[in-house]
């Protein structure tokens, strides 16, 4: 018998609408493999930030009163309700009560007219619909899927009894990376039921053998980022820390990816003389991404939040020496020296150490890290780690039945 399960997230592939920020695919992914079984509504309620909110003001207002004006399918066939919120004040989290309401009220739509009676909510960024999980108010059982945002909004926003409440409510906690649970448990203390979320990439890139040769600082070494450009992942900082390195090291720094801090990045590499040194490819696909991934030595991202970031793991299964962030979600993943590196993202100086320390690996250590890497990365498939979604969300469905 297929389970009804309504996964609830802000972010969710919505193919005519190009415009949307896309932070990530990680849901539609861990979604992966159960869809054909079961019976999946998925809740993509989009948060407009207040930079584009405005703008979109006399779009989304008013909104329409039947559900089939939202109702879109996604490339499982599951059906999508897509919302869209209106973040109006300045870091802000709280959307007005309107859009919760209406929402709530098209969703018990859908499940009236579809005769769809859910077993289960499953929410990603539940710091985000205490309002709208209130006023829907029909999930028999519910999970909280923590993401690195809610620890921030845990942090800064309503007191830390306003939060307990919340999340009292909830059956089961999910954790998408180590350092989350970690933080949130400090936060919150440890609740009896909750799990691992974590998100993994395909088998075929897990089966790609290493190829690569070692590197040395005799040679050209060639560095890669890949990523959405904003401030966030911090590649003008990752590029001030290059330009302290050496003058007679040799490196090229492959920036994969667009964003709003493309022409900022692209001044600063002019400004400081290293733009003969830095490529930018641009958006390419996840395929030539990986491809261009194979012909690096060393992945650099210091994102300064960061859930888990699967292009990590997409580096470390292309044999990268990866370079990432500590105290966010890839740590716990990655040990530092075992199987890539970690450094202070808000630190120009701790990030230079770190990549002289990596440019000056020994051909035994470049050997080691990677081959450790690529041992970590077999553990986190994106099948394996979708059964175990799934599987957790059943065990939680299954309970006092």
């Amino acid at each position: 018998m297929k389970n009804r399960i309504v996964i609830i997230t802000p972010f969710y592939p919505i193919k005519h609408r190009k415009d949307l920020f896309e932070d990530t695919k990680a849901v539609h992914y861990l979604l992966k493999e159960f869809a054909d079984d079961n019976d999946i509504l998925v809740v993509h309620s989009f948060m407009h930030g207040f930079k584009s909110a405005w703008k979109q003001l006399k779009r989304v207002v008013p909104i329409k009163l039947k559900y089939k004006d939202y109702l879109y399918i996604d490339d499982y066939g599951n059906n999508v309700l897509f919302f869209e919120n209106l973040l109006l004040f300045p870091k802000s989290i709280k959307t007005l009560s309107y859009f919760s309401k209406k929402h709530a009220r098209l969703l018990k739509q859908f499940c009236t007219n579809e005769q769809y009676h859910p077993e289960i909510g499953v929410v990603h960024f539940p710091t985000y619909y205490v309002d709208f999980i209130r006023k829907f108010d029909a999930f028999p059982k519910s999970i909280a899927i923590i993401h690195s945002f809610d620890i921030k909004n845990i942090k800064s926003r309503a007191s830390i009894n306003y939060w307990k409440r919340h999340f009292d409510k909830f059956d089961a906690i999910g954790y998408r990376s180590f350092v989350i649970k970690k933080e949130f448990e400090e936060l919150m203390g440890i609740y009896e039921k909750s799990f691992m979320c974590l998100s993994g990439i395909p088998d075929n890139f897990i089966s790609i053998r290493l190829t690569q040769t070692s590197y040395n600082i005799t040679d050209k070494i060639n560095l890669i980022y890949a990523g959405r450009l904003d401030k966030n992942k911090n590649v003008a900082k990752s590029i001030l820390a290059l330009n302290r390195i050496d003058k007679k090291i040799q490196y090229s720094f492959n920036i994969v990816g667009d964003g709003e801090e493309k022409k900022h990045i692209e001044e600063l590499a002019q400004n400081i003389g290293v733009a003969d040194r830095i490529i930018f490819h641009g958006k390419v696909s996840r395929e030539k991404t990986f491809h261009l991934m194979e012909s690096a030595d060393i992945f650099l991202m210091v994102s300064k939040k960061e859930t888990l970031g699967l292009v990590y793991l997409e580096a470390m299964a292309a044999g990268c020496i990866i370079i990432g962030t500590r105290g966010q979600g890839i740590d716990g993943i990655v040990v530092d020296g075992e199987n890539g590196f970690l450094t202070d993202s808000n630190n120009e100086e701790a990030i230079y150490k770190t990549l002289y320390r990596v440019m000056t690996l020994s051909p035994t250590e470049q050997k080691r890290i990677r081959d450790n890497a690529k041992e970590t990365v077999r553990l986190l498939s994106d099948v394996s780690l979708s059964k175990e979604y799934y599987s957790n969300i059943c065990s939680v469905i299954q309970e006092d039945k």
